[in-house]
């Protein structure tokens, strides 16, 4: 009989010494697009993360965060103000969020994409007759 291993993340970071920061409820979901759009996060801008750990031979996480700022000084600055950026885009826009915007992007979304994505071969077919 197989024995289930369960290791959630808060029992990592404890194992691991790394401190959790705290963030208020939504927050996460809106710098994640926010970084998503700006592109932020990024190898040209912060490195090849999965490469880099590869490369550190340290052991704790304070050895990385050296290991990591003395090759890459300015990325977490950069990274955060692409991201703040696009936040600027977001509160902007946010104006002009209405029901009414919101029922079109909804109707353009089950209507005109669904259509267009499920009946595009039709008209390529039809392009090049």
């Amino acid at each position: 009989m197989k024995t289930k291993f369960i290791l959630k993340n808060s029992e990592i970071e404890k194992l691991l010494h790394a401190k959790p920061y705290e963030f208020p409820k939504y927050s996460r979901q809106i710098l994640n697009l926010a970084n998503q759009n700006a592109g932020a996060t990024r190898p040209k801008i912060v490195g090849q993360m999965s490469e880099l750990i590869q490369q550190f031979s340290g052991k704790t996480i304070e050895e990385w965060e050296r290991w990591y700022l003395d090759r890459y000084p300015n990325a977490i600055k950069e990274a955060s103000a692409k991201i703040a950026d696009m936040i600027e885009n977001f509160r902007n826009v946010m104006d002009h969020i209405d029901k009414e915007l919101i029922e079109a992007w909804v109707k353009d979304l089950i209507i005109v994409k669904t259509f267009i994505g499920l009946r595009f071969q039709e008209a390529i077919l039809s392009r090049i007759a």
